[in-house]
């Protein structure tokens, strides 16, 4: 069995600005566990447990999903926590550009990928890109004047061309993710 899941990646630079932007917040923001740069991304569709012996046919379904999908920007900004200030326990950068398409982009591959007997999903998708876990509580302080700094972070931005379907491996040490498939998007047409 593999737990997958298929996502978005960032550009090297993008990644380097979300870990500038977490060192300035760790400052005030204790009992965080913060996403390391290389383990960054943007999670279309959750798979779970599943075996390898459907990865072909998941890999097949992606690439057809892929060509319906012409490349398009995006850039990072903004941040939240889920599920609210007061019980934070996800830490999150948003979308500045690139949310419709992201948006549509997920849609697409939860509806495909249902076709061959995966779960639909039942909560409604919010592009986000996890920076950080919170182990205990955060006091509100801390979380709104994350919240504020967010508003005026922004990256620079990214041509996105592919879907990635990724394999999560768990250790003590936190999750290694390996990229089991590339789904390259349409060229756009001229």
């Amino acid at each position: 069995m593999a737990r997958l899941f298929i996502a978005l990646e960032l550009s090297e630079q993008q990644k380097s600005e979300v870990d500038a932007f977490q060192g300035t917040v760790k400052q005030y923001m204790e009992g965080v566990r913060w996403v390391k740069p290389e383990a960054l991304h943007m999670t279309l569709k959750f798979l779970g447990e599943t075996g390898e012996s459907r990865i072909e046919e998941i890999a097949k379904t992606l690439d057809e999903t892929a060509a319906t999908i012409t490349p398009f920007a995006v850039v990072y900004g903004k941040s939240g926590v889920f599920p609210s200030p007061r019980k934070a326990r996800v830490i999150w950068v948003g979308l500045r550009e690139g949310n419709a398409a992201v948006s549509e982009l997920a849609s697409k591959v939860d509806r495909s990928l249902n076709r061959i007997g995966f779960d639909p999903e039942k909560r409604s998708y919010t592009p986000h890109l996890t920076i950080g876990r919170v182990k205990g509580s955060l006091p509100e302080k801390a979380v709104y004047r994350y919240i504020e700094e967010g508003s005026n972070f922004t990256t620079a931005a990214w041509t996105i061309k592919s879907a990635t379907l990724f394999e999560s491996k768990l250790s003590p040490r936190g999750a290694t993710y390996i990229a089991r498939h590339r789904a390259v998007f349409s060229s756009p047409k001229s």
